[in-house]
Order: structure tokens, then sequence, then C-alpha cells
């Protein structure tokens, strides 16, 4: 137990630098200085540097996926389009929830993170793959119970869902800089997402 503690507490201490500094900025004596811990400590858990990175990917891609889609999500799956839209309604406020809590959360692991190297890439894109497969549940359910075109491909349709509500996580980041406030951007995606999956 203190051990998951104390790996959680570098993995928190590591996040918080790599969203402050940059990671390229930051170096173990950053991460073991916050976290108020030695180096060799630091080295029971991780290897280096770009190690406690991959942990910050797979914990905070967790945190988003549990702020915004299980909170969300709290009863059955939808059985009509109209749930099925205002679960996507709520999923977007939470977006935005998310963002104003954690302002640099969202900017640091779609953005910042993905661009520091192909095997980061790599790694997001296989936690998104993850929230991928569960649009993709969602439409195969709404296909089966009939409120969704049967002629669309589940696969690509959920990617598609999971793309509008990485722009509405954009959207939030830009806190209406682009002239779209939270009101607008949910009632315009809903409006997307409606037309593109009835049949």
């Amino acid at each position: 137990m203190i051990a998951a503690k104390r790996r959680a507490e570098l993995v928190f201490s590591a996040y918080e630098l790599f969203v402050d500094k940059g990671y390229r900025a930051v170096v173990v004596a950053d991460i073991v200085a916050r976290a108020g811990v030695s180096h060799g400590t630091f080295y029971n858990y991780f290897t280096n540097k770009r190690d406690v990175l991959d942990a910050v990917i797979d914990h905070y891609f967790a945190l988003i996926r549990d702020r915004v889609f299980a909170r969300a999500v709290t009863g059955p799956p939808p059985q009509t389009l109209d749930e099925f839209c205002a679960l996507f309604g709520r999923i977007i406020d939470h977006c935005y929830e998310l963002v104003a809590d954690e302002p640099g959360l969202v900017t640091f692991i779609l953005i910042e993170a993905t661009s520091i190297d192909d095997r980061v890439a790599e790694r997001s894109i296989q936690n998104l793959t993850t929230y991928g497969d569960e649009a993709t549940a969602w439409i195969k359910n709404g296909i089966a119970l009939g409120y969704m075109d049967p002629a669309l491909d589940p696969r690509l349709s959920g990617e598609i869902l999971l793309s509008i509500l990485l722009s509405a996580l954009l959207s939030a980041i830009r806190a209406g800089a682009d002239g779209l406030d939270q009101d607008r951007v949910r009632t315009d995606l809903i409006g997307f997402v409606r037309a593109a999956l009835e049949p």
C-alpha cells in the first residue's frame, strides 16, 4: 500500500512539473524534489524520466475517462436517440468541467505530450482506442435498438464520436476565444450527432 502511494506521489509530482515547465525542461532531480523523496526511491519505481511519462499518460487518460465518461454514464445504455443525445450532452459538459478544474491537463495530455516523440503519440492513441471502443459499443446498441441508422459502420462511427468529443475538449481549452460558448458547442455538436446517426 505504501509502495502504491509513493508511486502515485511520483506520478503526480512529475505531472505537475511537466504541465508547469514542459516535459523537456524537467529532470529527475526536479521530480524527486517535488515529491520529497530520494533519487533511489524514484528508481525503485521508474527507470528514467521517460518511464514516468508513460505512467503519467496512462494515469491521466484514466482520470479523463473517469471524469468525463464514467460520471455521465450512470444508468443503462440509452434506449432512444433522445436519451443518447442527452448522454452525449452530459459528456460534453463534463469535458468543460474537467478543463475548468484541471486547465493544464488536457493541454498537456492531448497536445504537448503527443509531440514529445512517436512512442508517446502511440501510447496516447492506445489510450484513446479504449474510448473509441466504448463509443463503438454505444453505436452497436443504438443500431440494435433501431434508433440509429443500420447502415452505419459502428467502428468508424465510434471513432467519429470520439473525435467530436475531442473537439469539445479543445473548444473548452479555448474558453470562448473561438466565439463559441459551452451552450453553443453542446447544441451544435448534439445537432450534428443526431443528424449523422438517426435512421
